[in-house]
């Protein structure tokens, strides 16, 4: 694996790679690009994507975090902006605008692209494909755990909207405030107290403690935001359009996406390459069933390679 913090849009972005950096050339036909969800640190899909690339072999495998979402090291020069003020380098447009920069300035035109876009992933794929320069290089999009339509009216945006976000706007930053004026060792004892409580892998500690910066906290909750604001309706003419560049991996178990949007997205749409989870994957899957969902997408890139 390679790591760096690339400057994006003016904007210091984590990068993980494995098989190829972005900077070497690179001589493979095809390649694969993940899309992260929300939070978009690429520090969440380390295990995925290693999996996915060892069982690929040859496949160069990228992870781009999204902008504002992790924090270069404090010995960096490079400093990622304040949120207020920024809104739109931060919000899902900004989003859409920094992953297509990434894939302008390090795809060349002839490789083709996998792209793998994981719940919020997915629905920014959906707004990419819009642009010509980039729509011509995908070789196929597969969308996990898609939140591509309806968030605000799924359990977890209820909750979200109704409890969650109104209790961060009263004590959200001052618990973040909070929390990282403790000394290191104890907010680690306590992120592992709560991983313990979620059986969340220990290796996700670095991670999590990046994620408890209140200067990522609050870009990622600004996200979620526009996120409910935005996320409505199904995007009928671009599933229309490019019905042949999509496969779409629905859970059983998925509070963001029930079970009835993929039966309705089947109802509407009866061609659509689309699958039900049948090993109860959580919605976060990165967490606890990276493996086997690094299996199941290597099949999918395997039966859509170039011949």
């Amino acid at each position: 694996m390679q790591e760096a913090y690339v400057n994006i849009n003016s904007i210091p972005t984590h990068i993980l790679t494995w098989g190829r950096w972005i900077e070497e050339t690179v001589t493979e036909k095809e390649l694969v690009i993940c899309i992260t969800g929300n939070p978009g640190l690429p520090g969440f899909y380390t295990e995925f994507a290693s999996t996915l690339q060892k069982q690929l072999g040859d496949l160069p495998v990228w992870v781009i975090g999204h902008a504002g979402h992790d924090d270069p090291p404090e010995a960096s020069i490079r400093e990622v902006p304040q949120l207020t003020g920024n809104e739109e380098i931060f919000n899902l447009d900004g989003q859409i605008k920094h992953k297509l920069a990434f894939i302008k300035k390090y795809v060349p035109k002839d490789v083709k692209i996998h792209l793998i876009g994981h719940s919020i992933g997915a629905w920014m794929i959906l707004q990419m494909l819009e642009d010509e320069s980039v729509r011509s290089r995908v070789q196929k999009c597969y969308m996990l755990f898609p939140t591509v339509e309806r968030m605000i009216e799924s359990p977890n945006g209820w909750v979200f909207t109704k409890l969650a976000m109104p209790l961060y706007s009263v004590f959200g930053y001052v618990f973040f405030k909070f929390f990282n004026a403790l000394p290191v060792w104890l907010r680690l004892f306590l992120i592992q107290i709560y991983f313990l409580i979620f059986s969340i892998p220990r290796s996700f500690l670095d991670t999590a403690l990046q994620y408890s910066k209140p200067s990522v906290a609050e870009k990622v909750v600004f996200l979620a935001d526009d996120e409910m604001c935005r996320v409505r309706g199904l995007q009928k003419e671009i599933i229309e359009r490019n019905i042949h560049l999509l496969k779409f991996y629905y859970g059983t178990t998925d509070g963001w996406v029930p079970v009835s949007y993929y039966e309705q997205l089947k109802k509407d749409y009866p061609q659509v390459d689309a699958t039900l989870d049948g090993q109860k994957i959580d919605h976060a899957f990165v967490l606890r069933h990276s493996q086997p969902v690094a299996a199941i997408v290597r099949e999918m890139i395997q039966q859509n390679l170039r011949n």
